[in-house]
């Protein structure tokens, strides 16, 4: 009854001894009763010392007949097993019996104890056969001891007195503190502000924070607190006897009891000082400071004894790598120290992979040995990320074990002896975050989180300038300026390394220094890095107004490019000189660009060139392009569209992202997914203005892509548009590609007759359908080479004209049956019903000074130019005739068509006279549309075929000032009547389309279960046999 505390323990003693008193007066024989208890309570609480004074408390009341005390532990009773259980049961009883006490009872049933169970169900059967003899008790933690009573229905009836033992107060506490000093010091120890004081008030409010947590130590823990009271003392007076002071060795100090106030402990704190000297970290030093202040507002509240503001030591640390997240850690850890908040200080780091078990159950364990072993520690989890269940979906159990353990074990306050920090990337950790136990957030919440921002380039720098001293090398202003460049590039890659970028390019100057050393034969200056150490090519802007040039030297039409970009470079250029911030300049210059253009007029090779100037800008991170396709970002299936295109955007990071046939982007519902995640990418601040994005596509097609969003016009602002390649562009091409096989065409190029023949020959193939411009002049060269490759006669490798002419004919022989094949077969594949092919067969005029040589009927492509503009429309120059947009060719009259619509006359029954009248005026109507539609085909291609005369016979009479003025005007004649003809043309076409797609939604749908041609009439459609009629707005509402 003198014990400090337990008070509930002691009433169910008192009950225990009324239930004796009133047997024994009563004559009732105590030997049947059940007196085993089971002992319940946190560490420190006196479970143990209670258990010896219940074995003495029975054996005095006659209950049992011995006093004889046997203890043991559940790990140590399932590794000796039952025969070691039976060796201290016969103990007990041979001397007279008394108490068998079971410590940490639930280790027995533990799943690491093997054969433990056994011996519990042994030890069950023994509580029956000595009652009377033997009181059996058993003692562990709360939760634990659930697992152990779970193991048998029958232990809470053989064990049928519960002792709870409830953590102590604050006064208790005190008292506690007060008699173990007293016991120590035999009270000699003197107390600032006495033994009931405020410090001691406070002293023990800080241990009895921790009250009602699992594992809380209680007496255990007033035993720790003492110990760092004595250990402050004991600096304390050898401090002051090292300056000369004879101070008093029994007084505990308000500095020994409490702790220095924060202010003053961080202000002297060598580890504080150590991280306001890093470079940079701002934000970090802020947070900090932030809580240093509040641990002094805390302080001063305990001296006032008024609550605590709350504060937690926990924290999460986000920031790219390099960026000093471990190093402010292990400061971070000392500081709290010093401020008497952690007994340690020490800095524990793990990853998650040190935490996740091999088996159910193993997390939850290594979890909790690893907080364990770092009370009053501070406990580093590196890349914390990783302990979410990834992006899948699936629950991994593993790692949700580990962060549920984490969220069971880790508190919130500042009074825990104990500070875990999780680090990582920003985006990650959030993402985490939000797919975890929710009671980490509390823990750990993001908005109190140490946000580790990039280094700009004044905090490189003052990195770069201590890693050279720090190294014992030296460089010039030229040499840290190419550095700072260089780190400004790396900048735009993923995950920028920062202060380890820094390292990276130091390393990787040393070795130019030494490979530079070694060649040179001049003095050698081992300390001193020269700019070309850092980056070899350090004045590449410098350099760039001649690369530029140079870099499209060869490629046709580029002059627009090359003057384009030369703007750049000097606007880049003078914005630096000016003294504008690199976010400046990248928010000047445009990151989007569309290309637009038919295949093989250079629209990948020009983003590789432009990929090149942008890094030489030092806009870029390097000088590659990332190319694909709309495939390789349009999902299967809803949700997976958004990750691919993302997925994309993190590998074209810092580099060029081109994304060739980009119109496809406009068509379905997955397409436009992606490229709506396209345009919230660029505006993201992980890819804004860090990655060139290049849609490429032919015009009409980009045109209408750009129409499928409102934000993509701004996002791509300028246009360069590619033209197909004219005649005298591939003849250069072409002697370009045999001189580069190292062939001689000195033949070629002396004869004046074969070059006019390599003009038309080239004009012919690029009318052909699926003409690729310089792709199809590559094919033509290798065919050429393979053909003299192959010939044994030949020793010299000399380009003829013959080779040159029957591969070019050769050629044009292919696509023109290519051309007949693919309309022949749009022919056959129609039903009978359905009217006209849509495909014209292509027409042929035939040459003898060349040969066969087929003329297509579409218009001369114009001469090959390369514009930009800033806007999303094209405008063509002055002087070149803007190509003819590409329709589907409608159905035309002729003979391919089947007259069904008169021959299917059968008369469906019960038509009226009227409808079917009616019905033959539309059908003759339609057929006279047909043959106008015909006639007006005609008179276009004759217009064409005029026109294209008229402009060769001004070719051919341009010395005859007079006959050419008359031409002129005939071919502007000519011209306003070709554009009146192919506007009617057009407008037939139109009209003839829209009447095949209504028929043709109507033949799917089978509201003619006949299967006749529908005919249109004023307001709808009417089958050919005149039962069935649908009108225009039914058709539209299919």
């Amino acid at each position: 009854m003198q014990m400090i505390g337990l008070e509930t323990v002691k009433k169910e003693f008192l009950t225990i001894k009324a239930r004796v008193d009133t047997s024994i007066r009563q004559g009732v024989d105590l030997t049947g009763d059940r007196y085993g208890a089971a002992l319940l309570g946190n560490p420190g609480t006196g479970k143990t010392t209670v258990a010896r004074l219940y074995g003495k408390f029975l054996s005095s009341m006659g209950v049992i007949p011995g006093s004889h005390f046997e203890e043991t532990t559940g790990s140590r009773l399932a590794h000796d097993g039952i025969r070691g259980a039976q060796t201290l049961l016969d103990n007990l009883l041979q001397k007279g019996g008394g108490v068998f006490f079971l410590d940490e009872a639930y280790q027995i049933v533990s799943n690491s104890s093997i054969g433990g169970s056994q011996v519990l169900d042994f030890l069950l059967a023994e509580i029956e056969n000595c009652t009377g003899k033997i009181v059996f008790v058993f003692a562990g933690y709360h939760k634990q001891m659930e697992t152990f009573f779970a193991h048998n229905p029958g232990i809470p009836s053989r064990i049928p007195i519960r002792l709870d033992f409830q953590d102590y107060e604050d006064n208790e506490l005190l008292r506690i503190m007060n008699h173990e000093l007293n016991k120590k010091f035999s009270g000699r120890m003197k107390i600032e502000g006495g033994a009931g004081g405020l410090y001691m008030r406070i002293a023990s409010r800080r241990i009895g924070a921790g009250r009602g947590r699992e594992g809380f130590g209680n007496a255990r823990e007033v035993h720790n607190v003492l110990s760092i009271l004595l250990r402050r003392q004991a600096d304390r007076l050898h401090q002051s006897r090292q300056r000369g002071e004879n101070p008093d060795d029994l007084l505990l100090e308000k500095i020994d009891i409490i702790g220095p106030e924060p202010s003053s402990a961080m202000s002297s704190n060598k580890d504080w000082q150590k991280l306001h000297k890093m470079i940079g970290l701002k934000a970090v030093k802020q947070s900090i400071q932030i809580l240093a202040d509040r641990l002094q507002a805390n302080y001063e509240r305990e001296l006032n004894e008024q609550p605590l503001i709350g504060c937690s030591l926990n924290k999460v640390f986000v920031g790219n790598p390099g960026t000093g997240k471990t190093t402010v850690a292990k400061l971070y850890g000392k500081i709290l120290a010093a401020m008497g908040l952690l007994s340690n200080g020490e800095v524990v780091i793990k990853n998650p992979a040190d935490f996740v078990g091999s088996a159910l159950g193993h997390s939850e364990k290594n979890t909790k040995a690893i907080l364990e072993a770092a009370k009053g520690k501070v406990l580093i989890i590196d890349e914390a990320y990783m302990l979410a269940s990834g992006q899948s979906g699936i629950n991994d159990p593993y790692k949700t074990a580990v962060v549920d353990t984490i969220v069971a074990e880790v508190q919130s306050t500042s009074l825990e002896d104990r500070c875990v920090l999780l680090l990582g990337y920003q985006g990650q950790m959030e993402n985490m975050f939000q797919n975890v136990n929710p009671g980490l957030t509390r823990r750990f919440p993001m908005s109190s989180a140490f946000v580790f921002e990039d280094y700009d380039d004044s905090e490189l720098r003052g990195i770069l300038d201590l890693k050279l001293r720090q190294q014992g090398f030296r460089a010039g202003e030229a040499g840290k300026k190419a550095c700072i460049s260089a780190l400004g590039r790396a900048r735009n890659k993923p995950n920028f390394g920062n202060a380890g970028e820094v390292d990276i390019i130091l390393d990787q100057a040393k070795d130019r220094q030494q490979k530079r050393l070694v060649e040179s034969k001049g003095p050698r200056k081992t300390d001193w890095l020269e700019p070309q150490d850092i980056d070899p090519d350090f004045n590449r802007i410098e350099q760039a107004a001649t690369n530029i040039p140079m870099l499209f030297k060869g490629v046709v039409g580029c002059e627009h490019i090359v003057q384009k970009l030369e703007g750049y470079q000097q606007e880049v250029q003078n914005m630096k000189e000016s003294g504008y911030s690199d976010a400046e300049i990248r928010a000047q210059v445009s990151f989007g660009l569309l290309f637009r253009g038919p295949p093989g007029t250079g629209k990948t090779s020009t983003a590789r060139k432009m990929g090149k100037v942008y890094y030489d800008l030092g806009l870029l991170g390097e000088a590659k392009v990332v190319e694909c396709s709309a495939t390789d970002i349009i999902g299967q299936y809803v949700g997976q569209t958004g990750p691919k295109v993302q997925k994309k955007f993190d590998e074209a990071l810092g580099r060029v992202l081109f994304i060739d046939e980009a119109y496809r982007l406009a068509d379905g519902h997955y397409a436009k997914e992606a490229m709506d995640e396209i345009v919230d990418c660029l505006t993201k601040e992980r890819y804004q203005n860090k990655i060139l994005v290049i849609l490429a596509g032919y015009d009409d097609d980009i045109n209408r892509l750009m129409n499928q969003n409102p934000g993509l016009t701004s996002r791509f602002p300028e246009t360069i548009s590619f033209y197909h390649m004219p005649p005298r562009h591939c003849r250069d091409l072409l002697l370009q590609l045999l001189t580069m096989k190292k062939l001689d065409t000195t033949q070629l190029e002396a004869s004046a007759t074969i070059d006019s023949q390599l003009l038309d020959l080239f004009g012919t193939l690029s009318q052909t359908p699926s003409w690729g411009n310089a792709r199809d002049v590559q094919t033509l060269t290798k065919s050429i080479f393979g053909t003299m490759m192959r010939d044994k006669s030949k020793k010299q490798k000399v380009v003829t004209e013959d080779a040159v002419l029957d591969a070019m004919k050769e050629m044009i022989k292919e696509r023109s049956n290519r051309a007949t094949a693919a309309a022949t077969a749009a022919t056959s594949s129609l039903d009978p019903r359905q009217g006209t092919p849509l495909l014209i067969q292509p027409k042929f005029d035939f040459q003898p000074k060349f040969g066969f040589q087929p003329k297509f009927g579409f218009q001369e492509p114009p001469r090959t130019i390369t514009e930009i503009t800033t806007e999303t429309a094209i405008e063509p120059e002055e002087g070149i005739e803007e190509e003819e947009e590409e329709e589907e060719e409608p159905p035309e009259a002729g003979g391919t068509r089947p007259q069904q619509s008169k021959a299917a006359g059968r008369r469906d029954a019960g038509v009226p006279d009227e409808v079917w009248q009616q019905l033959q005026r539309d059908s003759d109507a339609e057929e006279q549309r047909r043959h106008e539609l015909a006639a007006a085909r005609q008179k276009a291609a004759e217009l064409e075929r005029q026109q294209r005369a008229r402009e060769q016979e001004l070719r051919r009479q341009q010395r005859d000032d007079a006959a050419r003025r008359e031409i002129l005007r005939e071919l502007e004649r000519l011209r306003a009547q070709r554009d009146l003809a192919e506007r009617a043309r057009r407008e037939k076409e139109a009209r003839a389309r829209k009447e095949m797609e209504a028929k043709a939604k109507l033949k799917r749908m089978g509201v003619c279960p006949v299967g006749y041609e529908w005919i249109p009439q004023a307001a709808g459609y009417r089958c050919a046999g005149g039962s069935h009629y649908m009108s225009n707005e039914a058709v539209l509402r299919i």
